[in-house]
């Protein structure tokens, strides 16, 4: 029983609020679509670092079909039943379960068959999800851009570190950001208002908390999918 990958899955299942705890979904009602991609934790006997697959599709109650992860950081690529935990996301949800490598195909090309899951879990992303980041980032409100830092963020506000001239309590900033949204590098410009000034605990410097305002549609979008995407694969980076 591979316990690392259970205790991620667990992760994902432990929902925002006690409501949803335990709560489980079927497959074909994940809304995923063929290309989507998907988070695999592979046996400890391969390694720890987790690999990207794209859903290439799925027989229900039978076989959910994947790429290939890249398997150059792992100690082999997985065999027929190597148990593997998935994490997926959609929505404002995030998925995930226990499965086992049922085929390895290697022609046309590498993909792998797994079998069917049975239960899987579901877990709410709310707006509020911060994640740890080390972003840069620039104050274009200023007589000069002033280059800064973005060192958490969620869909709703970002800490930022201090940048010179300082600001007080309650002035507004506006930010521009450049995020990395499934390899495609974003451009987003926010304005928000500053809400605390406070230390950063691992280095001590000061940051701004800023509260985003008047968000765009498609501006929130992306901080969602950027938030989303990094709390399915990385998710030791959720704070």
């Amino acid at each position: 029983m591979n316990t690392r990958a259970e205790l991620s899955i667990e992760d994902l299942a432990r929902s925002a609020d006690a409501a949803s705890v335990g709560k489980d979904v079927l497959f074909k009602d994940l809304g995923l679509k063929v290309g989507d991609r998907m988070v695999i934790e592979p046996p400890a006997k391969l390694g720890e670092q987790p690999g990207v697959v794209k859903l290439i599709g799925w027989v229900n109650d039978l076989s959910v079909l994947v790429t290939m992860p890249d398997t150059r950081a792992w100690a082999g690529p997985p065999i027929e039943g190597d148990e593997i935990g998935v994490r997926t996301f959609s929505g404002r949800h995030a998925y995930g379960f226990s499965t086992l490598v049922g085929k390895r195909s290697v022609r046309p090309f590498e993909y792998l068959h797994l079998e069917f899951p049975r239960r899987i879990s579901i877990r709410q992303i709310r707006n509020a999800e911060r994640i740890s980041t080390a972003i840069s980032a620039r104050v274009t409100d200023a007589d000069e851009p002033v280059p800064t830092v973005v060192t958490n963020l969620s869909a709703t506000g970002a800490e930022v570190r201090v940048w010179s001239p300082a600001r007080e309590v309650g002035d507004k900033v506006s930010l521009e950001l450049v995020l990395d949204i499934h390899k495609v590098r974003t451009r987003i410009v926010v304005t928000g208002v500053i809400r605390n000034r406070h230390g950063v605990v691992d280095s001590g410097e000061s940051a701004y908390g800023v509260e985003f305002e008047d968000l765009n549609a498609q501006t929130s979008v992306f901080l969602k999918s950027y938030v989303y995407q990094n709390l399915v694969e990385q998710p030791h980076r959720r704070l």
